[in-house]
């Protein structure tokens, strides 16, 4: 068998944890992965016990010199500089992780880079392949949920993270380097938004050197459904806690998410409640390769192409703006 060439485009924790995912799937092999630091590259491929991997710390040389199938692009938002549209130019199939970019502008130029050079392409929201989101979207497209009615979501940390993600014009802030699963995900259940709004702050990192982003963020969204949603993000929480929650209520439904990975669906039609558990018993980060991977072996386009990675960003974009303008007001 035949294997797909893999390269990779940065050496942080995402590219650690696909690359760990790929090593035990037998159609791929990693050839090549390209870091700022030759030694983080290096890592990498040891770490993992990758053997004849190159190490590189220039991307166009990579390319040069080899035939890759696939990249993945794990790289900071604003770390984007092209590297896509010259992969997708010689027909290599791309899987970038989110967000695909910090500004509309951007992310439309990559989705159209992608589209003219025909490649299939993947976006990192490994949510959307949770057991519990995929029947919730089967049980709303059906119609068998009824009505749209609320979703309401949060995302809580409290951690410094990386030096870039505390820097606004390289990360975008907690709204797109995190929130941002949730605010995909309710574009993927509840459809198109029609307006939204919001208020973003920095509240409890004023003092902290560096730390330009927010780190409380609220919106309230109007779906052209007529649904409404709400999504708050904090990293003034627990600190060495990630908690993610949704709820997702429908006409003849309500769904409680847990850490997205758990979901407990009650049915209410008819006054009678029924309430079944779905729980994640495989890998998202596996499934959303997977998928990846069996898209290009079928010529076929994945789950969540990189023109999904655009809606959130637009999304998000719009309740910032909207929270600019608000605050030039108030001054």
């Amino acid at each position: 068998m035949q294997k797909l060439n893999v390269g990779f485009l940065g050496a942080g924790e995402m590219a650690r944890i696909h690359a760990g995912v790929l090593r035990d799937i037998a159609e791929v092999e990693i050839t090549a992965v390209t870091s700022r630091h030759k030694k983080s590259a290096a890592d990498l491929i040891n770490s993992l016990g990758f053997k004849n991997v190159a190490a590189y710390t220039d991307f166009d040389q990579m390319l040069a010199e080899k035939d890759l199938d696939l990249l993945y692009i794990c790289l900071p938002p604003a770390s984007h500089q092209g590297q896509l549209e010259k992969a997708a130019r010689k027909g290599i199939h791309i899987f970038i992780e989110k967000p695909i970019a910090i500004n509309e502008k951007r992310a439309r130029s990559m989705v159209e880079a992608v589209n003219e050079a025909g490649v299939i392409s993947q976006v990192g929201y490994h949510y959307r392949f949770a057991e519990g989101i995929q029947k919730l979207k089967e049980l709303i497209d059906s119609g068998q949920a009824g009505q749209q009615a609320l979703l309401q979501g949060y995302y809580f940390c409290n951690s410094l993270h990386s030096s870039w993600w505390r820097q606004l014009e390289k990360s975008g802030g907690q709204i797109y380097e995190q929130v941002i699963h949730l605010y995909d995900l309710a574009l993927h259940l509840f459809g198109d938004y029609q307006s939204a709004e919001g208020m973003l702050a920095n509240l409890c990192h004023q003092q902290t050197e560096g730390y330009t982003i927010e780190d409380n963020s609220l919106s309230l969204i109007q779906f052209k459904s007529g649904a409404l949603g709400s999504i708050a993000g904090s990293n003034c929480a627990v600190p060495g806690s990630w908690k993610k929650a949704l709820t997702v209520i429908c006409e003849n439904l309500t769904v409680e998410f847990e850490n997205i990975e758990k979901a407990v669906f009650k049915y209410h039609q008819q006054g009678e409640v029924d309430t079944k558990v779905f729980t994640a018993d495989q890998d998202l980060y596996y499934l959303e390769n997977r998928d990846f991977i069996e898209a290009v072996l079928e010529k076929r386009e994945a789950q969540v192409p990189i023109s999904e990675g655009l809606k959130a960003i637009k999304l998000i974009s719009e309740i910032k703006e909207n929270n600019k303008k608000r605050a030039e007001q108030n001054v």
